[in-house]
């Protein structure tokens, strides 16, 4: 009866997913840099990191994973992404008592030095300006039961291009089931629901000159922007252990091997498969593979970890390799502290 249950529950959440019709969507939000993973672990995996993840990174996948962390944490990343783009994590968690968990998290992407060209000027004015987005967000998670977590967050969300700002706020919100049968793990995430976002800055005055009078006027008129949302972002992932100490099917108290499938479905693209694979030694190296469906390069992902705790140090370093095809190769450095 078990095993029916939990079927059943993952066809409510998916069979939507798959019943969908396959429109383009793509270039209808802004905010791109919140669907770029932050963490190594979860970008190894293919981004198919909302039922496992369970350190300071789930503030971004999927905020009810802090509620395993258990104890204060303090986590960075850092992404080298192509044409000398930057983007960057932090995160601290800090738990309240026994049953819930408060987070702060930090994304921030920067563009570097851009040479500015204009019509008149389509070598380069001189000039340089750059671009920048970020997000600012506080999170709680609660343990509801001793098999499910439910976690929310609220942010701050920026994005500037050179003068020109845009600012919104907007929420995330997730949940972690276990479900008993076989290990299985279910992850479910609704992250980005916000308002929209509109650019505006001194750059956008511009001369006006009335052409009845011949009378001009310095900064008398104004460029309009348009408004555009954020990428809301739906997902539903599944874990299990296939080997492992926790494991009902393969019992090994040194080698753990966990497989993760995840769905995600932005508002902006059409829906996206995720998958990924993990094996552990002995608590302390792990080796990662992922692999990522539908999207436009991305596709292979790698990567690796260690666990310092059995070193008597309480941190851990994750790698991340991303394949993004004609756009290049992507590293991802992550380092998580607890204390």
């Amino acid at each position: 009866m078990k095993l029916k249950n939990i079927i059943g529950w993952i066809l409510i959440f998916t069979l939507p997913l798959l019943a969908q019709t396959e429109l383009s969507k793509v270039a209808t939000s802004m905010g791109q840099f919140l669907k770029l993973g932050a963490g190594a672990r979860g970008t190894a995996l293919g981004d198919a990191y909302a039922a496992l993840a369970s350190d300071v990174s789930a503030m971004y996948w999927n905020p009810a994973g802090i509620q395993k962390i258990g104890r204060p944490s303090l986590g960075v990343a850092r992404t080298q992404l192509f044409a000398g783009i930057t983007y960057n994590f932090l995160g601290i968690t800090i738990p309240i008592d026994a049953d819930n968990t408060v987070g702060l998290s930090v994304l921030y992407l920067n563009s570097g030095s851009m040479e500015m060209t204009t019509i008149d000027e389509p070598e380069g004015t001189g000039q340089t300006f750059d671009a920048a987005s970020s997000s600012i967000g506080i999170s709680l998670s609660r343990s509801l039961t001793t098999r499910f977590d439910l976690g929310v967050t609220v942010k701050y969300i920026t994005e500037r291009l050179s003068l020109e700002k845009a600012s919104t706020i907007a929420f995330d919100v997730g949940s972690q089931f276990d479900t008993g049968i076989y290990g299985i793990k279910l992850g479910m995430a609704l992250t980005n629901f916000g308002g929209k976002m509109k650019l505006d800055g001194p750059e956008l005055d511009m001369d006006y000159t009335n052409s009845s009078t011949s009378t001009s006027y310095q900064a008398g008129a104004r460029l309009k922007t348009e408004e555009w949302p954020i990428p809301l972002v739906f997902r539903m992932g599944i874990a299990l252990d296939v080997l492992g100490k926790n494991s009902e099917i393969l019992h090994d108290d040194t080698n753990r091997l966990t497989v993760a499938l995840e769905a995600n479905d932005p508002t902006d693209h059409y829906l996206r498969y995720n998958m990924g694979l993990e094996y552990e030694w002995n608590q302390f190296v792990a080796f990662r593979v992922g692999y990522k469906d539908n999207y436009d390069e991305a596709r292979f992902t790698a990567g690796i970890g260690l666990n310092f705790s059995k070193l008597g140090i309480h941190a851990r370093m994750n790698y991340a390799f991303n394949d993004y095809g004609l756009l290049g190769y992507v590293h991802n450095y992550g380092f998580d502290f607890l204390f």
